[in-house]
């Protein structure tokens, strides 16, 4: 179907390239005839009072023989130039316009003088030889190009490594943003104290994995310590920071945070909470004391850093 549509386009394109051309040949045509035509009529302008022509005011008759003698010439001159008119008469008589023959009238002082042209306005056919060989070499060609991307596209393996990518949580300090790897124009912003506890959760429970973390109770003091090891490196990036957030407290806040931001970018995959997110208390509430905030699921290699 698509090779049908390409055929039918380039024999459009092959038949607009023709009527392009015959328009701009036959505009060019009627440009020659009319500037031949008049340089001409000027010619004769100044010719015509030693032209020996009919006057009836002066009931003069003229002398045809000389007056046909001098159409003779100027025919000669536009033969040489291999012109598209010829000067049939220079007379006193009405001459209708025809097809094929142009008048042109010169109002003399008690007489108007009428100069007649045979015409070719004809299309010279051996100058359609080279632009319609042209026209099909690049149909042809623009064919063979559309015809060869087609196959090649066909025979290609279709890869789909890019759409079938594992599903990474991907971390950038640079930005302090949070996204997929699949989906990083999704992006979302994380403050400072969040992005840096969240981080420090996973490492502390990757080296803890049978931890308790409770709201009800402190924050351990090695979780603390590598929150701060990440809120340095953030100084050390460049990030207006004025002081260090305080990560043990708050600590319902911060987590709350923390799921918003895994909320908006986890949208539409939300099979990767059960990994990434930090648990929320269930039955008793969020101050229940058998409920942790751990990440068990989830170890840092699960995990883009970027700017680490």
């Amino acid at each position: 179907m698509s090779h049908s549509k390409n055929i039918i386009v380039f024999t459009v394109a092959l038949i607009l390239f023709i009527s392009i051309f015959y328009l701009s040949q036959t505009y060019q045509i009627k440009n020659d005839i009319e500037k031949q035509a008049s340089q001409v009529v000027t010619r004769v302008a100044l010719d015509i009072n030693t032209l020996p022509i009919a006057d009836p005011f002066f009931s003069y008759s003229g002398n045809t023989s000389v007056v046909e003698s001098y159409v003779d010439k100027i025919n000669a001159v536009l033969v040489r130039q291999d012109a598209r008119i010829q000067l049939q008469k220079v007379s006193i008589e009405y001459v209708d316009s025809t097809d094929n023959i142009m008048v042109k009238k010169l109002v003399d002082a008690h007489r108007d003088v009428y100069v007649s042209f045979a015409i070719d306005d004809a299309h010279v056919k051996s100058a359609y030889i080279v632009p319609f060989i042209l026209a099909l070499l690049n149909t042809a060609f623009y064919g063979w190009v559309n015809i060869s991307v087609a196959r090649t596209r066909a025979s290609r393996p279709q890869h789909k490594d890019k759409t079938e990518l594992p599903k990474k949580l991907v971390v950038d300090l640079y930005s302090k943003t949070i996204m997929l790897n699949s989906r990083k124009q999704d992006a979302v912003k994380l403050a400072n104290k969040p992005l840096c506890f969240y981080l420090a959760l996973v490492e502390y429970c990757e080296s803890h994995p049978d931890v308790v973390l409770n709201q009800n109770k402190d924050v351990p003091d090695e979780l603390i310590d590598i929150a701060d090891k990440y809120f340095h490196r953030l100084i050390a990036l460049g990030h207006t920071i004025r002081k260090r957030p305080n990560f043990s407290s708050s600590l319902e806040k911060t987590l709350s945070e923390i799921r918003a931001a895994l909320d908006d970018v986890m949208a539409e995959h939300t099979e990767l909470k059960a990994k990434y997110y930090p648990p929320k208390a269930h039955g008793e509430g969020s101050r229940s004391k058998i409920h942790s905030y751990g990440l068990i699921n989830v170890v840092l290699t699960d995990i883009e850093l970027i700017g680490k």
